[in-house]
């Protein structure tokens, strides 16, 4: 699998540009740590980007997303009408592409993965093989 090429086929992520400016934002002001957070809208439709703490023992390298920003993201989710469809989280490193922390991580393959780096967002769905390079509607952020 070549994380870097988007799948044929592959239908666009649309991202609200207020959720692209918080995840942009975050992931500034955390530097030189990973900032992180959960998505929120359709499959295919990113409209609001969370906020979390990162409670990663290693900031730097790693994220965890708090576990009751969790909570309360998965009851909003029950509750709609916008749904939980992803998680992003930034790399100071610059390095858009997922790491092997991130592939380790995968808890649903459902969920849209975008990764901040470098000033923009890059966008993965997870496979059984890694991940697969996801497209921004209106070019990449």
């Amino acid at each position: 699998m070549d994380v870097g090429t988007i799948a044929a086929g592959s239908t666009p992520v649309r991202l609200e540009s207020a959720a692209a400016c918080a995840m942009l934002a975050a992931a500034a002001a955390a530097a030189p740590d990973e900032a992180c957070g959960l998505l929120f809208g359709e499959a295919a439709h990113i409209r609001e980007a969370s906020i979390a703490a990162n409670r990663s023992p290693t900031p730097a390298s790693r994220f965890e997303i708090d576990p009751a920003h969790l909570f309360d993201a998965q009851r909003r989710h029950r509750a709609g009408p916008e749904r939980l469809v992803g998680c992003w989280h930034s790399h100071p490193n610059g390095n858009g592409c997922p790491s092997r922390q991130d592939r380790e991580g995968v808890a649903d393959m459902g969920w849209l993965w975008l990764i901040v780096a470098d000033g923009r967002i890059h966008a993965w769905r997870p496979t059984p093989a890694g991940f697969e390079a996801v497209a921004i509607a209106g070019g990449s952020l």
